[in-house]
């Protein structure tokens, strides 16, 4: 199979060493002493070989496929001809350009007794591309001359480092030749021991303790990366150190700058800074690549603190960074690697027996490379965040917060600044409290005058009589932060999307023994992540009660439009009281939430121990009422409109069908436990039960939903919360009302299924149009043969 031939390949298999492996190498018809050109050198590697290189490998090289010990006959045999003289042959070592034969006797004599030792011998194959040669000057293309002399510079600088990663011992000793007789010019060593240092594992095949022949690929690549920048021409290895030093620039300029006052742009990122401090384990060494469950709420808020870095503060310098990266990856984009999701064929050779195994090249993985860089940076950034805070605590200036003022009274803001006349942001000493904030040693409390009114409205609003009273209030100047005591409230925590804070409620479950401001934290982490769903819910409520509007039902389908558009409203109203505090709400209010809550209650979510006989009834009838209606129903595309999906009308119903057995075999199971713990038969009890959890598994499983997650509905919905999200994070103490799903930002959504409801109602149309004319043309037959009837009958 044709394949991408990357600019260096390596090819190394090991067997027990014997002499006559040095002759086979030096054979006349492979190296030629004349040609060596005296140029630039420098080069490097990666990746393993696809199947045909391999064959070419083998091909250019028979003595890979031999068994060594055969080669004690070629010891003997003359390679010397014009190219090679009796005194000198075309083998090279560590200290020699070109072995003497005197020298060859002792080579093969360290062979012998390498043998005798049970050492290994290890043979390498390092294989150029030509076109890379001659792009780097190491080989002319018109001539055939080659620039052996760097080469071999190279792999002599190479081979010592390799032997001392793999822990070779002292006696350790190589020898190489350079081929040129085959398309790729490529260098064949030896390696091996007179006396090994390596380990000996069990070789279950022959049932004997062995040396461990294998080198680690971490080794393989590092001798391909020295290889491949040692025969680089000195513009091109310029022009990567000059890259090189730009992206180290750029780094230091992003790690300068990670944390300073002046960096910290927003109240939000004030926040992120001051949980990580907050958060972190006592009595420990940080580190950012920590997964202690101590650490998990610390690393969460500086994760977030690096977004928000890389996103302002320092996007011009991050994104610089990533350009410059791409780049600097694009120089190896054809170096190391064969051509991706090509088959090659994995290949070891122990004692003349290959093991073989099928595999697809990755090829050049850019993308996975620029991430695993970007990552390395923000490794760097927060560490250098949390040697900060080894300093001292972070106190950061909340020079971005507006005054306040404006919002009291003409007299009250009189009455402000006569008694502190630098006042600019103005609270009660409770409100600095849950800001973090305590009064400093010294201050006087500032008296203005408030109105209390005899009742509240749910909103706040005062009612009846109104009376005065003084009330004391505190400047910002007055004020210290004790961020220890600071928690994030449900206005600070609405920056975050779900999934992050899902991902921040999981950090705090793992904190070990918390203590009770962690546990009142978790709870408040937990509600916040119940309104973001909720809001989420709400989005996709509203998407959905404006694509139904614009359905052209069928009069057969309309019935089933009517309900679900009533449905959707009542759930609709659910969503907007649970975003309700129940203190906030009437009476009137809180008994319609309970009731829509029993009626639009989740199967999936219910727990066991509440699925009672009265709790599952009213969600089954509306499952039942629905199922009756969608019966009736022609045009499927409507399904698209309420499911963001493509669905057919069987599998709608089927989930309805599921999630009313899912009820039902939760209270099932609910009924057998309150049994087992009355004392009744635990065992055949027991059994029941595990039995129905399986089934349970099941209909979980069988539930469309978790077949296919290719929801367009859910997209759009979740990509419009987000942006919200980031709207939020640019200035949390801004005023932001609740998210608002207006009919601009349905458009997209609204053609796309839109558009797909059409297709499926113009194909159900024109499906009715011929069940029609089938139907009439049935009805003619007929007719017609009634007619012929009554002709014969007279």
């Amino acid at each position: 199979m044709a394949s991408f031939s990357p600019a260096v390949t390596f090819m190394l298999q090991y067997t027990e060493p014997t002499a006559r492996y040095v002759d086979y190498m030096n054979r006349d018809e492979a190296v030629q002493l004349t040609n060596e050109l005296e140029l630039e050198n420098r080069m490097q590697g990666m990746e393993l070989l696809a199947e045909s290189e391999i064959t070419k490998i083998r091909k250019d090289v028979p003595e890979l496929q031999l068994n060594f010990e055969d080669y004690i006959g070629y010891m003997n045999r003359s390679y010397a001809t014009g190219k090679q003289t009796e005194e000198v042959t075309a083998i090279f070592t560590q200290d020699a350009n070109h072995l003497q034969r005197s020298k060859v006797s002792e080579l093969k004599e360290k062979l012998n007794q390498a043998y005798q030792n049970g050492s290994l011998l290890w043979q390498g194959v390092i294989s150029f591309d030509n076109q890379f040669l001659a792009q780097e000057g190491l080989y002319d293309l018109a001539t055939g001359q080659v620039d052996q002399q760097a080469i071999k510079a190279v792999v002599r600088e190479a081979l010592p480092k390799m032997i001392a990663r793999e822990g070779l011992s002292d006696s350790a000793f190589w020898w190489a030749n350079i081929h040129l007789n085959t398309d790729n010019i490529h260098v064949h060593f030896g390696l091996s021991e007179v006396e090994s240092n390596r380990e000996q594992i069990f070789y279950r095949p022959r049932g004997r303790m062995e040396y461990k022949g294998n080198f680690s690929q971490k080794t393989i690549d590092r001798l391909k990366s020295e290889v491949f920048h040692g025969l680089l021409h000195e513009n091109t290895r310029s022009n990567i150190i000059r890259k090189e030093q730009v992206l180290v620039n750029l780094k230091s300029q992003l790690l300068d700058q990670v944390f300073r006052d002046n960096q910290v742009r927003t109240a939000t990122e004030k926040n992120f800074l001051e949980q990580a401090y907050n958060h972190l384990p006592l009595s420990k060494k940080w580190r950012y690549g920590s997964n202690a469950r101590d650490f998990a709420v610390s690393k969460f808020f500086i994760d977030r603190y690096i977004d928000s870095y890389l996103k302002h503060g320092g996007k011009e310098l991050y994104q610089e960074f990533l350009d410059e990266t791409r780049q600097f990856l694009q120089v190896y984009q054809n170096v190391y690697s064969a051509d991706e999701n090509k088959s090659y064929e994995k290949l070891r050779q122990i004692d003349g027996n290959f093991v073989r195994s099928e595999e697809l090249s990755k090829g050049y993985q850019l993308e996975k490379l620029l991430a695993a860089r970007e990552f390395e940076l923000r490794e760097r950034l927060a560490n250098k965040i949390l040697a900060t805070f080894r300093q001292e605590a972070p106190r950061i200036q909340e020079q971005w917060v507006q005054s306040n003022l404006s919002t009291f009274s003409q007299k009250n803001q009189e009455r402000i600044l006569k008694q502190y006349p630098a006042a600019r942001i103005v609270r009660t000493a409770k409100d600095w409290e849950k800001l973090g904030y305590q009064l400093k040693a010294g201050e006087q409390a500032l008296q203005i005058i408030k109105p209390v009114y005899a009742t509240y409205d749910k909103y706040g609003n005062g009612l009846r009589e109104v009376s005065f009273v003084e009330e004391a209030v505190y400047d910002i100047g007055q004020m210290e932060e004790n961020i220890a005591q600071k928690q994030l409230g449900l206005k600070d925590l609405s920056v975050f999307s779900r999934d992050e804070l899902k991902a921040l409620v999981d950090a705090a479950k793992k904190k070990p023994a918390p203590s009770p401001k962690e546990v009142q934290e978790l709870g408040i982490f937990r509600y916040a992540l119940k309104l973001s769903s909720l809001e989420e819910r709400r989005g996709q409520l509203l998407t959905q009660q404006k694509l139904l509007s614009q359905v052209e039902a069928l009069d057969t389908d309309k019935p089933f439009v009517i309900f679900k558009q009533q449905q959707l409203q009542e759930e609709l109203k659910l969503v907007n009281l649970q975003l309700i505090p129940n203190y906030k709400l009437s009476p009137e209010d809180r008994t319609l939430k309970e009731r829509l809550s029993a009626k639009f209650q989740d199967s999936v979510t219910l727990s066991i121990d509440k699925a009672e006989a009265g709790v599952i009834q009213l969600p089954i009838r509306r499952l039942r009422e629905e199922m009756d209606y969608a019966q009736g129903l022609k045009d499927e595309g409507i399904l698209l409109l309420l499911q963001g999906k493509s669905i057919s009308k069987k599998e709608y119903l089927n989930d309805l069908q599921t999630h009313i057995s899912i009820f039902q075999l939760k209270n099932r199971i609910q009924v057998r436990n309150r049994k087992i713990e009355a004392g009744s038969d635990n065992r055949e009890l027991k059994i029941e039960n595990a039995k129905a959890f399986q089934e349970l598994k099941n209909l979980y499983a069988s539930l469309s939903v978790n077949r296919d997650q290719d929801n367009q509905l859910s997209a759009v919905v979740s990509k419009r919360m987000e942006a919200q999200k980031v709207f939020k994070k640019e200035n949390l103490l801004q005023s932001k009302g609740k998210a608002q799903f207006n009919p601009q930002f349905l458009n997209t959504l609204s053609r796309s299924l839109n558009s797909a409801q059409r297709a499926n109602r113009r194909a159900l149309m024109e499906r009715e149009r011929g069940d029609d004319q089938e139907r009439y043309e049935q009805d003619q037959e007929r007719y017609e043969q009634e007619q012929e009837d009554k002709e014969q009958l007279l």
